[in-house]
């Protein structure tokens, strides 16, 4: 009876060798593919800052002149403005009650 509990902590003490070698190695996979996705998610995000700086570079003149543009208007026209900002606040405020329904 002795030689089996010898050989059941025997065998246990292997498994639980096996087990933190295994351990050891899972977290080793993963250490290097946090590193590859923090790498590739790295790359991508520098891709899309690139893209839009190079969009938004070229597109900004045009939008300052239309800013000016909506601007003078403003100016010109207050009353008209005035009910515009009104008109977008209530159009914005039944946008936001439909999708907090969802």
């Amino acid at each position: 009876m002795h030689h089996r509990h010898e050989d059941f902590s025997e065998d246990l003490r292997d498994q639980l060798t096996s087990l933190s070698h295994e351990v050891a190695s899972l977290r080793k996979q993963l250490g290097r593919r946090s590193r590859s996705a923090f790498r590739d998610s790295r790359h991508t995000g520098e891709d899309l800052a690139e893209t839009l700086r190079d969009y938004l570079g070229s597109a900004l003149p045009e939008i300052r002149r239309n800013a000016y543009h909506i601007q003078d208007q403003a100016r010109q026209h207050p009353g008209t403005t005035a009910a515009v900002a009104a008109a977008s606040v209530v159009v914005l405020g039944l946008a936001a009650s439909l999708l907090m329904r969802r």
